[in-house]
């Protein structure tokens, strides 16, 4: 079995799909046992393993999407590699009793040339009814789930004279499995025809496929979007589509997309900056600088920024040495002071170092819930460590600056901008503008005549 997991490339021994590559992704078998359905999750290096293993004697499911979580729930997807469709035969006049399930694939295929739709890359039989998948060229991502939703619906839709199930639409949903059996009839599930194209069942590239089966293919939503936008602007509204926008907010300045791990290190450099050229290098105790933030309060906000970045095997040799860079030596040498205060924080850091990997990957997805070290907003480490408006100014500090600090920046790198497109500031503008105007020129002192019957003369079009 090991050797088995540590491949690379991931094969369906049921189906000849195109799996990803994401070996750590999940998928789930349901099993039916004494009535009751059962779920279980597994990764999907374990695939070929678990399926060639598996009982062939009973009702077996299997989702037909993979997971970021061992949970079989939308919000968990990750890559879809098929769409797909569940005919119930007996419900439909269009299957006569007396069809073979090889008449019944003919017909299908009839159907599908007949109405042009691509011919399906997979056609099996689910024991009563039949399924019918579209294998992808690639795995799609989770961005593509509501397209990949519409596109399955849509083949519902053309498939409901053949008695397409409408509420096979889902990317949680769950197929039955090859080589397993259907207890309603005690028929088994096996693959009735494969469409091939050079030794392997035919794919499909997602975004082409859905585009000639879809109403609206992706071009023209995109062509309305832009004619859209034309009209708004032409009434002198500027509409920018949300792609747009952030793009836009991303190359605005030097600013770039927020990254956790970069913006708590700045905080650690900031305070040093601070150390340095308000403090001259060492953190005083409160009673003698007479400021609200001490040793203590700075010793805590870096070391929970550094408990965000550094592993915890090596977070405390790391506090150690950069709070001895700043904080005055008494206090790091006292376990009292400096351990003390760090003891929580290397706990929790040590509670997601025991983490297994899945583990740590939904604590990095819980987002401002996730466990670890502490988080503080921006302003508030502003507020504990007491940094004024002349600190954010003078000392160029990089994270720790609220908004109007950030507003001021913006406008001088506009305007920076702006001197290096060319542009004039606004007094030489105005006193260029004022020197190309009549009331700079004066051309009534040159006519002999004063500004009033200059202008009277103007008005009636005698000049």
């Amino acid at each position: 079995m090991d050797a088995i997991l540590k491949k690379d490339i991931y094969t369906d021994p049921s189906e000849d799909r195109i799996l990803p590559y994401n070996g750590q992704a999940f998928f789930t078998l349901n099993r039916i046992n004494n009535g009751h359905m059962t779920q279980k999750a597994y990764r999907l290096d374990q695939l070929e393993f678990v399926l060639s293993h598996i009982a062939n004697d009973r009702d077996t499911y299997m989702a037909q999407g993979f997971f970021s979580r061992p949970c079989r729930r939308a919000l968990f997807i990750e890559t879809m590699t098929h769409a797909y469709v569940d005919i119930d035969c007996y419900k439909t006049e269009f299957f006569p009793d007396w069809m073979t399930r090889q008449q019944k694939v003919q017909s299908i295929l009839s159907y599908c040339d007949d109405n042009l739709i691509p011919v399906p890359s997979a056609i099996i039989s689910s024991g009563r009814g039949i399924y019918l998948k579209w294998y992808w060229a690639s795995p799609i991502p989770r961005e593509a789930v509501g397209r990949a939703v519409a596109l399955n619906k849509q083949l519902v839709s053309l498939f409901a004279p053949l008695g397409a199930d409408p509420a096979c639409v889902d990317v949680s949903r769950i197929l039955r499995v090859v080589g397993t059996l259907n207890s309603k009839n005690n028929q088994p599930v096996e693959l009735l025809h494969q469409t091939d194209r050079d030794g392997h069942a035919i794919t499909y590239v997602f975004d082409d496929f859905a585009d000639e089966v879809l109403p609206y293919s992706l071009e023209q939503i995109r062509e309305w979007r832009e004619a859209q936008k034309e009209r708004y602007e032409a009434k002198g509204q500027v509409i920018h589509l949300a792609r747009e926008k952030a793009r836009e907010r991303l190359k605005a300045g030097n600013r770039k997309a927020f990254n956790r791990f970069d913006w708590c290190w700045r905080v650690v450099e900031d305070i040093r900056t601070i150390a340095d050229k308000k403090y001259g290098g060492v953190i005083p105790y409160c009673e003698e600088s007479g400021h609200v933030a001490g040793p203590d309060m700075y010793a805590h906000i870096g070391a929970s920024m550094l408990g965000n970045i550094i592993p915890s095997q090596q977070l405390w040799p790391e506090i150690r040495t950069w709070a001895g860079l700043i904080l005055p030596a008494s206090y790091v040498n006292d376990k009292r002071n400096l351990l003390a205060h760090s003891s929580t924080l290397l706990k929790k850091a040590k509670q997601v170092a025991n983490m297994t990997e899945e583990e740590r990957k939904r604590n990095e997805e819980a987002g401002l819930h996730r466990k670890g070290a502490y988080r503080y907003k921006t302003q508030t480490i502003i507020d504990r460590l007491g940094i004024t408006s002349d600190d954010m100014r003078n000392f160029n500090l990089k994270v720790l600056i609220d908004k109007d600090e950030k507003r001021r920046r913006d406008r001088e790198n506009t305007m920076h901008k702006r001197r290096e497109a060319g542009t004039m500031e606004r007094v030489e503008w105005l006193a260029e503008t004022k020197a190309n105007s009549q009331e700079g020129q004066k051309p009534w002192e040159a006519m002999g005549i004063s500004r009033m019957t200059f202008f009277r003369r103007k008005k009636k079009g005698l000049i």
